[in-house]
């Protein structure tokens, strides 16, 4: 259910995909520091994580949250936090999170997490970047391995091979691996008879068990995942359509019909699936992902940049505000959390990025040159089911 980030979002994508978080390369060229990190705690057991760095992405499950970060003035930091337990695992080896300066950006570019398994795509580049897929559980999180081969794709236009749409949540955690191709009067990297344009072709998508890969669906076409809960995968489609397809298989057990670009976002946990819709102004459509039945509509604000869902509350941030809104989806009852984002030098702070999960919400924010996530547990959010 849980994703970490993308820098950059997907070349050619439709944009703001469930669990995506956009975040401009740009900001990691101003921050510096010495990466570390330590919990402390408040009243009533709010709990709060400091980072030398600002947090770039956080994924959420359980009670344990993967925490990336910009560059410092030497690495990236990767932390699996459990703010229950207080505790702080630094993933990965340190000469496996170097930065040495990359023209066009360096880090992490996406990532998930699973129970205790960690999985995360390690990117550097400058006209073209390469990224690879990494592995690691927080019973041994020295121990990584590498999932895939490199993937080379141009930096501006996106066309070339790429890694990414990790989501994880309980035993299930899953990828994909797709190319990017341009179909023009001047270029031609697309298969015979694809029309103008860019396109997307050759999308697999892998789950992973035991610290290995294993193919479960390949499509010659779109085979986006946006989410995944509670056994369940959900992805779309080239048509803009959604589907929900069985972790054990990846086999199709229920599919909603959408035209392309309506969907603008779309969560899952176990008993909700919550898609914003555009295709008539802007609405969160809620769905009982088992029997496929529309539930309700409500009203959605324009600029919603994260999502997600769990227990029938829905979160959510708009732009670059420091407002985490959380929508009760029975009522359309709301209330917010304000991230006290403070010292920002430079003009374009860490956008505030949140999760939730049966243990609580979890938000991001920016404190100068340094990072913070902070922990509510679920029944003092204030909205109950």
């Amino acid at each position: 259910m849980k994703k970490l980030l993308a820098i950059a979002g997907r070349k050619r994508r439709r944009p703001i995909m469930a669990k995506l978080v956009v975040i401009p390369i740009a900001v990691a060229a101003v921050l510096v520091g010495t990466a570390a990190a330590h919990s402390t705690s408040g009243a009533g057991r709010v709990r709060t994580l400091r980072t030398a760095t600002a947090v770039s992405g956080l994924a959420a499950d359980g009670s344990r949250v993967a925490v990336s970060t910009f560059c410092g003035a030497h690495v990236y930091e990767l932390f699996a936090w459990n703010p229950l337990r207080r505790s702080v695992v630094s993933m990965a080896p340190r000469r496996q999170r170097r930065c040495y300066g990359a023209s066009t950006g360096e880090g992490i570019w996406e990532g998930s997490i699973a129970g205790r398994q960690v999985a995360w795509v390690p990117y550097a580049g400058g006209n073209s970047q390469q990224a690879w897929l990494v592995t690691a559980t927080t019973r041994k999180p020295l121990s990584t391995r590498r999932l895939t081969e490199t993937k080379n794709r141009n930096t501006g236009d996106g066309v070339g091979d790429w890694v990414g749409n990790i989501h994880g949540d309980g035993p299930l955690l899953v990828f994909n691996t797709w190319t990017v191709c341009e179909k023009s009067e001047y270029t031609d990297s697309c298969p015979e008879g694809t029309p103008p344009g860019y396109h997307i072709y050759n999308e697999n998508l892998w789950r992973i068990a035991g610290g290995r890969k294993r193919l479960l669906v390949a499509s010659p076409d779109e085979l986006t995942v946006l989410a995944a809960a509670a056994g369940r995968i959900l992805v779309q489609r080239e048509d803009g359509s959604l589907e929900i397809r069985r972790g054990a298989d990846g086999n199709v057990v229920r599919a909603f019909p959408f035209r392309p670009g309506e969907v603008r976002a779309a969560v899952l946990d176990a008993s909700e699936l919550v898609v914003l819709d555009r295709a008539s102004g802007l609405h969160w459509r809620v769905y009982d992902p088992v029997s496929g039945e529309q539930e309700r509509v409500l009203p959605a604000v324009a600029r919603v940049v994260s999502a997600d869902v769990e227990r029938g509350l829905l979160v959510y941030t708009v732009g670059w505000r420091r407002f985490v809104h959380v929508l009760r989806l029975a009522d359309g009852r709301r209330t917010r959390f304000t991230a006290p984002i403070v010292g920002i030098a430079h003009e374009n702070p860490a956008p505030v990025v949140a999760q939730i999960e049966p243990s609580g919400l979890f938000y991001s924010y920016q404190v100068r040159s340094t990072g913070r996530v902070r922990f509510v547990p679920f029944n003092q959010i204030g909205l109950g089911r």
